[in-house]
């Protein structure tokens, strides 16, 4: 591998594990997608981002995954309802072509750019069976096929559009393709041998977990206290213990962010979060569901007994 590998802290916004750092750089060199995991709020989307900041590739182009996405979509759209239209005029002669009506989607446009991005597919778990399988082969060779372009009509488009019926990625300069699940439905086996697999964990060290706050919240120690972002981290980790494993949501890292931000808001202090760390100052905010904040005070009376 001879090009600029990813670190993971490389940004002003993300951390990775170094373990997570050597799978994107191995599925780089490999040319194969990532397929990244995690619970809700650990930073599947945002390691997108810190891939393409850090590799200096601009912003991601991301695609947000519907139950209705269909792989097509991603690749080209067909525009039959501006043809049908265009062919009410006598004078609009380009209706007897369908090339007029092609575009490329955002997968096919990363790919036939011939420069390296990064593609972010996020929540695959959405859509239906079929969409993870026919990608397949598109992730596999990085290229595809417009069927729906008529082979008459290839050179035209080719020299209007710059793309003819076989749109196909340049050696080397493939886009990283990072690809998020919640799981909501499981995966086709045959779409799994094709990833490299990372697994999002929550960073268990009050050390990472500060580092990261710092980069997101921007908050600086004179705005924020070491004293006071220890305290919270030290407490965080105590409320998130209690509830990992009772609780439908357990508190992650997006709200670890927002709660530091709360408390800077409301000047807290170490000596108002030391008070009562199973139950600090605004913990409400860190559950998402009535049933957790239901829940939560007496798991936390039941672990101080």
């Amino acid at each position: 591998m001879t090009e600029t590998l990813y670190t993971g802290k490389g940004t002003d916004f993300y951390v990775a594990q170094d373990k997570v750092a050597d799978i994107v750089n191995l599925a780089v060199a490999l040319g194969r997608p990532l397929l990244v995991e995690g619970e809700p709020g650990c930073g599947k989307t945002m390691l997108a981002y810190s891939i393409a900041a850090e590799k200096g590739l601009g912003e991601p182009v991301k695609i947000s995954v519907k139950s209705t996405t269909r792989a097509q979509d991603l690749l080209y759209r067909l525009n039959a309802l501006r043809r049908l239209q265009d062919a009410q005029s006598r004078d609009n002669q380009r209706a007897q072509f369908l090339y007029p009506y092609l575009s490329l989607g955002p997968l096919g446009q990363a790919i036939q750019r011939k420069e390296p991005s990064v593609v972010l597919i996020d929540e695959v778990d959405k859509a239906d069976i079929d969409f993870p399988n026919d990608l397949l082969d598109v992730l596999d060779r990085f290229s595809f096929q417009i069927e729906d372009l008529p082979p008459e009509e290839e050179a035209l488009c080719r020299e209007e559009k710059g793309f003819g019926r076989t749109v196909q990625g340049e050696p080397g300069k493939h886009p990283i393709v990072v690809i998020t699940s919640n799981r909501e439905k499981r995966l086709p086996e045959a779409f799994l041998r094709r990833c490299l697999y990372i697994r999002l964990r929550f960073p268990e060290s009050t050390d990472e977990l500060r580092d990261i706050v710092r980069k997101n919240t921007k908050l600086t120690e004179q705005e924020l206290s070491e004293g006071v972002l220890r305290a919270a981290t030290q407490s965080f980790l105590a409320v998130r213990s209690t509830a990992v494993g009772n609780t439908q949501k357990p508190p992650s890292t997006g709200e670890l962010i927002d709660w530091v931000r709360i408390l800077h808001w409301k000047e807290e202090t170490e000596e108002s979060l030391a008070q009562d760390p199973a139950l600090p100052p605004h913990w409400e905010t860190l559950f998402k569901t009535m049933n957790d904040l239901d829940t939560y005070p007496g798991l936390a009376q039941r672990r101080q007994v």
